[in-house]
């Protein structure tokens, strides 16, 4: 899933080019282009966090129901599950953010 966000997100960059160049002319500062994208990167991961959450406790509740396995449903297996999605959003995003934040500007905006 992490190399899945990584290359949207270096989709994202290459795609977002020009409107990185103008912030950047308008005065954006490098960190702000880099945790722009980086925060974009942890709430993909983290919707996708989410939908494994949902999935995986309603399979554990449907097989538990039909009596085909013994389920139960940890209630710490959430916040780390939500966690781990945030980490492989920082960690798989960190490079597309950067690269991002390195654009010149005025190369960027004649980006076609």
């Amino acid at each position: 899933g992490g190399i899945g966000i990584m290359n949207i997100m270096l989709v994202s960059v290459t795609e977002r080019t020009r409107e990185i160049g103008l912030r950047m002319a308008l005065g954006a500062r490098p960190g702000d282009v880099q945790t722009q994208f980086l925060l974009e990167a942890v709430i993909l991961s983290l919707a996708g966090g989410l939908v494994g959450v949902l999935l995986g406790a309603g399979g554990a509740l449907l097989f538990g129901a039909l009596g085909t396995m013994r389920t139960a449903l940890v209630p710490l297996s959430i916040p780390l599950a939500f966690g781990a999605a945030a980490a492989i959003g920082i960690f798989f995003g960190y490079y597309p953010a950067t690269q991002a934040a390195k654009l010149d500007p005025i190369v960027a905006l004649r980006h076609e």
